[in-house]
């Protein structure tokens, strides 16, 4: 049987070493939502969520483990270790794991995990200094085959036929049909469904139904979208409704392999900005890594603070990577935006330098 493995590393911050009276000294995770990079084990593509929060006063820890690639069904096991963050002479130590398990595309399988196993086991591996605990997620790719003792979370029928969800959505959203919601973005409005921005967005949740709920104009008033232009909003509402990237904000990939052609790397740049600040993880990821696939000399600098500042791992590092082995690093601190990202955020600079002698 061959076994393919992949793994992402994930870091708490702010934990701290609690000593009762009488009693043994444990971990305390603060509240916090921390994910992974996206990271490929085989051929496909994952990514983890680790939620920390509080109940009635008592703490609970969830993770979440959801299969990126696209159209696919993979049989595979999990595991959570806790690393030694300094380097030291500690082992990893496994905390959980799980039997082989069947993944589907965007369905985000999650499982509670037992805080107060986790807090002991922990014990040795917090970094005092920094109050830094750091969690090894490892997924392990089986064979696909009728193995009957494998758990079949959501293993579909051969003979049902493609589901046309897709098709549908998309074409409400082409006609607004039953539209209860309207945007105003640069002077253009586009009418929306709320349930739909819901579903798909927390953050339009929270707008729309939740906390920030009575902040926003009332259903007789278009809702103002500021800092945005009509056709970055465009692109965001039609990816919610149809899962699809569109051609004249993102170049697909097989077309830009064929053609060379790196389109239109600013109208991905304001999309990515976008699918961040209204929390549309997927699409933000597909903007990654796009602009991953267009670096060059020009816009490194660029999309390196763009990289940074909305929290894109994969992408900072693609950045750091070009700056610290291109041959042409002169022409890079030439540039306009070498200039200002020196600048503006200096510290930045520094894990540039950690990697490289070139400044």
């Amino acid at each position: 049987m061959n076994l393919v493995t992949g793994s992402a590393t994930v870091a708490y911050y702010g934990l701290y070493i609690y000593h009762p009276i009488g009693g043994y000294p444990h971990v305390v995770l603060p509240p916090s939502t921390i994910e992974s990079n996206v990271f490929a084990a085989g051929p496909h593509y994952w990514s983890a969520r680790f939620v920390c929060q509080t109940y009635g006063g008592h703490p609970s820890l969830s993770m979440s483990l959801q299969l990126c690639s696209r159209g696919v069904s993979v049989k595979a096991s999990w595991e959570l270790s806790v690393i030694d963050p300094r380097c030291r002479s500690l082992l990893p130590t496994k905390l959980y794991g799980t039997p082989p398990l069947y993944f589907e595309e965007s369905v985000n399988m999650s499982w509670d995990l037992d805080y107060v196993f986790l807090s002991d086991q922990c014990f040795w591996y917090v970094d005092g200094d920094s109050g830094r605990l750091v969690l090894l997620i490892t997924v392990t790719v089986f064979p696909d085959d009728d193995d009957p003792e494998t758990t079949t979370i959501g293993k579909q029928i051969d003979d049902v036929p493609p589901s046309d969800m897709l098709d549908q959505f998309g074409e409400i959203f082409e006609t607004r049909e039953g539209a209860d919601v309207t945007f105003s973005v640069d002077g253009e409005l586009f009418p929306a469904h709320k349930i739909v921005l819901a579903m798909r967005s927390r953050v339009f949740k929270a707008q729309l139904y939740g906390e920030m709920k009575e902040s926003v104009a009332g259903a007789a008033q278009p809702i103002e979208i500021s800092a945005m232009t009509a056709d970055t909003f465009r692109a965001l509402l039609r990816y919610i409704y149809t899962d699809a990237s569109p051609a004249s904000s993102i170049v697909d990939q097989q077309d830009e392999e064929e053609d060379g052609s790196h389109g239109n790397t600013t109208k991905v740049w304001e999309l990515l900005t976008a699918a961040d600040r209204y929390s549309v993880e997927r699409l933000k990821l597909i903007c990654e890594r796009i602009l991953c696939k267009r670096i060059d000399v020009d816009n490194v600098a660029d999309t390196l603070g763009l990289a940074d500042r909305h929290h894109c791992g994969t992408l900072k590092d693609a950045c750091i990577d070009f700056m610290t082995t291109s041959s042409r690093m002169d022409q890079v601190k030439k540039t306009q935006g070498f200039l200002q990202l020196k600048h503006s955020h200096p510290l930045l600079l520094v894990e540039v330098l950690e990697k490289s002698s070139k400044f």
